[in-house]
């Protein structure tokens, strides 16, 4: 299975965060609802890849859920409650 590329983030405050796209190698989407685990407020701002991947999901209630990996042809991060959220996130 291809990991599905984080397609938009507005998550400004976001280390990995560039003019709304993600660089970090690969994300994981979990907690207790689909929260962005791999987030980190910062003002500075790195760019270790080219284009963010989702590397695991862990909402197994999501509809994009496969083993524990997202299936999405791509997710949209974006801010919620002071942390960065999977907006694609389908209940099933």
């Amino acid at each position: 299975m291809m990991m599905p590329e984080v397609k938009k983030c507005s998550v400004n405050q976001c280390y990995y965060n560039q003019q709304e796209l993600c660089h970090a190698n690969a994300i994981q989407v979990g907690s207790d609802h689909p929260m962005c685990d791999t987030f980190v407020s910062s003002n500075e701002h790195g760019h270790p890849a080219d284009q963010g991947k989702v590397g695991a999901c862990h909402i197994s209630n999501c509809e994009y859920n496969q083993n524990m990996s997202c299936a999405a042809n791509g997710i949209e991060v974006g801010i919620h409650s002071e942390h960065a959220d999977c907006f694609t996130f389908e209940p099933k």
